[in-house]
């Protein structure tokens, strides 16, 4: 590889073929490197994404950069979308190592630092938004028994949604029930019907 060869002879790269070049043996790796550069990857086919071979030549220079003790975040030039007829890349001011400059990316209204070199970057951002979620609410199993001794106990009269969703079922479910059923072990239903409107009373059913 030398800096005198023409850009028009170098070819499309596979995801292979570039992790050969530039060290690397993770597909995830190269496209890292793409989004980091802002080279748009060219999917010929189902199994084939390349590359492009104007950007080859802007990939090898990322590479000796990474060889040289860089990072992605620190490498300065990228690709931008050309407004005068240009090759598309623009010579951003490289960072200066060791200065605690930073170039975030922007996604959702969050700064995301370019993912280093061999990181998944989808699994990065997965990552995130995993840590930024709250925790689900303990599971408390005996919270149906509870609620049913406790309508037993004020032997109040429910209807069929508000007895469903003391029982976690669809309303349809508990429509369909009977005088005698038992949701479960040790409580038993009265099934009453006054009007157009039907009730439920739950009753202890201790064998």
């Amino acid at each position: 590889m030398t800096d005198s060869a023409p850009l028009e002879a170098l070819p499309d790269l596979t995801l292979a073929e570039a992790g050969d070049r530039w060290g690397v043996s993770s597909r995830n790796s190269v496209k890292a490197r793409a989004a980091a550069l802002g080279v748009e990857l060219r999917r010929e086919s189902s199994t084939r994404t390349v590359w492009p071979a104007e950007y080859v030549a802007l990939g090898d220079r990322l590479a000796e950069h990474l060889k040289n003790g860089g990072t992605l975040a620190s490498f300065g030039p990228s690709v931008t979308a050309p407004t005068d007829g240009s090759d598309g890349l623009s010579q951003a001011t490289p960072f200066a190592p060791g200065d605690g400059s930073k170039r975030p990316r922007r996604s959702a209204g969050l700064s995301l630092m370019a993912p280093t070199d061999g990181s998944d970057a989808m699994a990065a951002l997965v990552q995130l938004a995993a840590a930024m979620a709250p925790p689900p609410p303990p599971a408390d199993p005996l919270t149906v028994s509870r609620g049913l001794a406790e309508a037993a106990d004020l032997r109040a009269w429910l209807t069929t949604p508000e007895l469903a969703q003391l029982l976690g079922m669809a309303p349809g479910t508990v429509r369909g029930w009977s005088t005698g059923h038992r949701p479960r072990p040790g409580f038993e239903l009265e099934k009453r019907k006054e009007g157009a409107s039907v009730w439920w009373h739950v009753s202890d059913a201790t064998d």
